[in-house]
């Protein structure tokens, strides 16, 4: 029985054809925004934002239960399985390939507007044309919250896009300012006055079918709206466009195939720019986070006209790439320019990414450089990727960052640009302080086992559930570690796992946890003597003067290396002058003791005793 969405124009739903009878109100919200999310479970939080303008009500977690029923009863056929699914605290709403009419719309104009970029507009047109039909003469429904707007809006913006493109391509073909092409621009300008590319469109469209004063006639119009709206005079093409028309030169340029502008005195083809969408979908389950969440979205979405920096540092294992990558989906509808996805190799033991290569890589992810010379350096790298985002709408996520350096330098002075940057060590982020991720407290911890082991496993020995989370330090990888250890043997108890971590020959090797922390290890340069001798350290915050004894270093020095070891996530402060390790930590310092310390020197358990 097939089913299918339009929210292109007045939201239906219809089975067979037949339209269901959708409630009015926010049970059709909700269905909106979760087919504009198809696929990605929607946090509560986020539907309440959606659903109530202000806040949300103290009954609207009940309210969303009571809609998702409707919703979940509406859409139910038998025989198929259930559409709408309460997941990791939210709601998932599965549709199919070709039920979801502006998913088809995207995916026709992508196609559409790939064929014309290589030259094809006998391809390129009839794709462009199904993608429009499938609006309707009516505009969709007003949304209630700011990221059901904000999508589409996108939606409108890529309709505007294929309406040139399609028009650009009639041209290609020999259209000679055809009565249905002229009616297609007027109308699409009537709504969308500030694009300069469809004015040219017109006047091109015009000047084909022999009306030059309607052309010129088009141009002066444009001058007065962009002068009225934006205090502008149109560009050097319109300019062009409408200085050839003076001439009566036969053949006036074109807007209609791909754009060329003059350098050096010679024509040079613009390369297209392409809109990169590399965010990866979240296999792992999350749970928690959410004041984290809120002030990362709120960050990002901070990004107007002035491009904005957020960072969020902690320890390996805590999360921080989970968080980073849900944030920047949570607000993926605020850049329509394309997300651009990277891991800086600053997480695992080895060479993280050179600047230039940060660079380069994102050049490469945002505009096809085959051909195109070198940056001769890291200078003119990202003064090259400062020139691409420019007055753009892109959001960069720049994952396991090892140092500042890699990711300086990206942003331009001027545009919506935001830039997410996960690390272990803090980084500056202009005006807002980098955000510390901690590990889970217990209650998110067992949460986060259920949802990788399963309720019924944690759910019949909570004692020996609650002793794992204790025994992985709330550390989210840790905890999808073990979990991978039940999963693999349905016949291990949650008891039996809870004893193998209390052993410590195999508690660091269950949590996954060593190569992320040989990666710390090896850039702690003059402070890595002092966290080995520190594995020796069982009980209490150590002190300055401890660690200075146990070293025989100056205390000055022994200071600067227990800082070194804060800043490393290796070590944090316990009060003045003391710093604590965690057990997973110093588990892996008595490793590397045992194997690098010369014969006779002792650890620090030792010279304690």
């Amino acid at each position: 029985m097939a089913l299918t969405f339009q929210i292109l124009g007045p939201v239906r739903a219809c089975r067979d054809d037949r339209p269901l009878c959708l409630p009015a109100g926010r049970p059709t919200a909700m269905l909106v925004t979760l087919l504009l999310h198809a696929g990605v479970a929607v946090p509560v939080e986020r539907l309440c934002e959606e659903l109530w303008a202000g806040p949300a009500p103290t009954s609207a977690v009940a309210n969303l239960r009571s809609h998702a029923s409707q919703l979940r009863h509406l859409l139910a056929a038998p025989d198929e399985p259930a559409r709408l699914h309460a997941q990791h605290g939210g709601y998932r709403l599965r549709v199919g390939p070709g039920e979801l009419d502006a998913a088809e719309f995207e995916r026709l104009a992508a196609e559409g507007q790939a064929a014309r970029a290589a030259g094809q507009p006998d391809v390129a047109a009839p794709l462009l044309e199904r993608a429009l039909v499938l609006w309707s003469a009516a505009d969709p429904p007003p949304a209630y919250g700011p990221a059901t707007a904000t999508a589409l809006d996108r939606l409108r913006q890529r309709r505007s896009a294929a309406r040139e493109a399609y028009a650009a391509c009639q041209l290609d073909l020999g259209d000679r300012g055809s009565p249905a092409l002229l009616s297609l621009l007027h109308g699409h300008l009537a709504e969308n006055p500030l694009r300069e590319p469809a004015w040219a469109l017109l006047m091109t469209a015009q000047c084909r079918a022999g009306d030059q004063a309607a052309a010129l006639e088009t141009y002066r119009a444009a001058c007065r709206v962009l002068a009225g709206e934006l205090g502008i005079t149109p560009g050097p093409e319109l300019t062009g466009l409408y200085r050839a028309l003076l001439r009566h030169d036969p053949r006036p340029p074109s807007f209609a195939g791909r754009p060329a502008v003059r350098a050096r005195g010679r024509a040079v083809e613009v390369r297209p720019v392409l809109v990169p969408h590399e965010l990866p979908c979240a296999a792992a389950p999350f749970v928690g986070r959410h004041a984290e969440l809120t002030r990362l979205r709120t960050a990002l979405t901070a990004a107007r006209e002035h491009p904005v920096t957020v960072t969020a540092y902690g320890m390996a294992g805590v999360g921080k790439s989970a968080l980073g990558l849900r944030a920047a989906v949570a607000v993926l509808e605020s850049f329509p320019d394309g997300q651009l996805h990277l891991d800086l190799g600053g997480s695992v033991a080895g060479t993280p990414l050179p600047p230039i290569e940060v660079a380069a890589r994102v050049l490469r992810s945002f505009r096809d450089t085959a051909g195109e010379p070198e940056p001769i350096g890291l200078a003119e790298a990202r003064a090259r990727v400062r020139s691409l985002l420019f007055g753009r709408r892109v959001l960069l996520v720049l994952d396991n960052a090892a140092d500042p350096a890699q990711v300086d330098g990206l942003l331009p002075a001027r545009g919506g640009c935001a830039l997410l940057v996960t690390s272990r060590c803090p980084m500056l982020d202009g005006d807002a302080r980098p955000l510390r991720v901690d590990p889970l407290p217990p209650g998110d911890g067992l949460d986060l086992l259920r949802a990788a082991a399963g309720d019924r496993r944690v759910d019949e020995e909570v004692e020996a559930a609650s002793a794992v989370v204790a025994l992985c330090e709330g550390l989210p990888l840790a905890l999808r570690s073990v979990a991978r250890r039940l999963a693999e043997g349905p016949h291990w108890s949650m008891a039996r796992l809870a004893r193998l971590l209390r052993d410590e020959r195999h508690r660091l090797a269950e949590t996954g946890l060593r190569p992320r922390l040989t990666a710390s290890y090896r850039r702690l340069g003059p402070a890595a003597p002092l966290f080995r001798q520190l594995g020796g350290a069982r009980t209490g915050p150590i002190t300055a003067e401890r660690a200075a004894a146990l070293t025989g270093l100056p205390p000055e020095d022994t200071v600067r290396a227990l800082d070194r070891l804060v800043t490393a996530q290796l070590a944090e402060p316990a009060g003045p002058g003391r710093y604590r390790i965690g057990e997973l930590v110093r588990l892996y310092a008595a490793e590397l003791a045992a194997v690098e310390l010369p014969p006779g020197q002792t650890g620090a358990g030792e010279s304690s005793r």
